[in-house]
């Protein structure tokens, strides 16, 4: 394989032992690389170096078993916890034979230490995340004594590392693979792993985005587009997520609460927006989720999971998790991929199965805001994501989007946003001097059709107070539709009632 990368070092797999306390290699001092790192070491035992030496046994071992696997049907009808048991048990008695030959060659063979190290390399490649599995298990211990995880993984080439924590705290590492060539060989690995939903990662197809078990999602890049293969990981820690755990984190208070649920209930359809990666829009939007009775038949439809609605079953018994494809195969006369399922194609299918409501994750091309339309248009409460500057600005973002698509008018954006679109959410964000993260809900307006040649009329419905947090201004045009919501509290004191 040739990646246009220079290599710096023997192609292979290796990565810190499962179960152990997760760490990251640091390149020896006065190695070639980069220029020292501010970093904090896990906070558990100092690191350990990669073992380098056994990349070839590692690489050996790997293919044995791979290749045994396959001809023996190794874990094949078993649950997953059964085939990796099976596969642990293949891996041991490859490495023996492994060993049992360096033996009958009359060379000295592995050590205690090196068996454990390659059997752990082969199954995290094999069965897990191979050398990511390290970053994702790495935790910080905070001095009261709380264990924080990574949030957020950036990787930029085999060498350097950027870890977030769920409270916002970043460090550097370095030397997660030998080479850049190793990295993208095992990004292939990844991508072809899944017999379902395989993923070629090539020259001819240099992105690749896929969500791993673990509730993980993964978006790569390499090859020509650019100077060094980089990685992006994003991980959901948190399996439940409702309206009052976000107003228990002070990102909401009660009034917003309140008008929210039954906001959601009312089948009022809502963009949840904020500034860049990191405001919490997809949290804030699985919170809103959980205002939708349990019975209600619902269907996500993404392009990579990250709602995770379908795992509540407590809180939502009837969901359809839908996800978009960008297709495996070869491009065919008409521009279209091979195996390729996009956003609206998923929608269509999807009135099939007597849904109730449908939402639309994060919309950030035409296809998935056209979508987003269609499933505002059956008026039966929908709800997705966009980035932006401000709420006003949520308008001008879609619009923009919408006219990407030649056959869409501007005319057409603006009509659907004032007809379609009930409340926009604004979360704001501020990062603290320690890199510690506090979110709130910023603002809440609402569209309506415009007059005097205004496309959009806005209603400032809740607006930031002294604090930046929103407190009540002015009542949305729906109020007598919110069952269960006391109209004078939009009146409001002008503080934000956290309790």
């Amino acid at each position: 394989m040739t990646t246009g990368y220079p290599t710096a070092g023997p192609v292979g797999t290796h990565g810190p032992a499962l179960g152990s306390v997760p760490f990251l290699a640091r390149r020896p001092q006065g190695a070639a690389g980069p220029a020292a790192l501010p970093t904090m070491a896990p906070a558990e035992p100092a690191p350990t170096m990669v073992r380098a030496d056994l990349d070839p046994t590692v690489r050996a071992v790997r293919a044995e078993v791979a290749t045994r696997m396959q001809s023996d049907r190794t874990g094949q009808g078993l649950d997953e916890p059964s085939r990796q048991e099976a596969g642990r048990a293949l891996i041991e008695a490859v490495v023996r034979d492994h060993n049992d030959g360096l033996r009958a060659k009359g060379s000295q063979p592995l050590t205690a230490t090196a068996e454990a190290y390659v059997r752990q390399a082969v199954f995290d490649a094999i069965f897990r995340l191979g050398p990511f599995q390290s970053l994702v298990d790495m935790v910080l211990q905070r001095p009261s004594g709380e264990r924080v995880g990574v949030t957020d993984i950036e990787i930029y080439g085999h060498n350097l590392v950027l870890m977030i924590f769920a409270d916002g705290t970043k460090r550097w590492f370095s030397d997660l693979f030998a080479s850049d060539e190793e990295m993208v060989e095992f990004l292939q690995l990844l991508g072809s792993r899944d017999p379902n939903r395989e993923q070629a990662f090539t020259p001819a197809r240099p992105f690749l985005e896929m969500t791993l078990p673990g509730r993980l999602r993964l978006a790569a890049v390499g090859f020509a587009p650019t100077a060094v293969p980089r990685v992006t990981i994003r991980l959901q820690h948190l399996k439940h997520v409702d309206l009052a755990m976000l107003r228990a984190q002070d990102e909401i208070d009660t009034v917003i609460e309140s008008f929210l649920t039954a906001a959601v209930r009312a089948r009022k359809s809502i963009i949840v927006s904020g500034q860049g990666q990191g405001s919490g829009k997809t949290t804030f939007l699985r919170g809103l989720a959980s205002a939708i009775p349990a019975t209600e038949s619902v269907c996500t439809v993404e392009d990579v999971y990250e709602l995770y609605l379908h795992e509540d079953r407590a809180r939502h018994h009837r969901v359809t998790a839908l996800q978009a494809f960008a297709g495996a195969g070869e491009t065919d006369a008409a521009g279209r991929t091979t195996g390729q399922i996009l956003t609206p194609e998923l929608l269509r299918r999807a009135l099939r199965h007597n849904i109730g409501r449908i939402i639309v994750g994060e919309v950030r091309d035409p296809h998935e805001l056209l979508a987003m339309f269609e499933s505002m248009q059956m008026g039966n409460g929908s709800m997705s994501t966009v980035h932006a500057d401000r709420a006003r600005d949520v308008v001008e973002r879609l619009v923009g989007l919408a006219v990407r698509d030649a056959s869409v008018g501007e005319n057409y954006a603006y009509r659907q946003i004032a007809s379609t679109v009930d409340l926009i959410v604004y979360l704001g964000m501020e990062e603290g001097p320690d890199g510690s993260r506090t979110r709130y809900v910023r603002e809440i307006i609402e569209p309506t059709r415009g007059e005097g040649g205004q496309p959009v009329a806005i209603t400032d419905v809740f607006i930031p107070g002294h604090n930046g947090r929103a407190i009540p201004h002015v009542a949305p045009s729906f109020l007598p539709d919110l069952v269960g919501f006391d109209p004078h509290l939009m009146s409001g004191t002008g503080t934000w009632r956290a309790r």
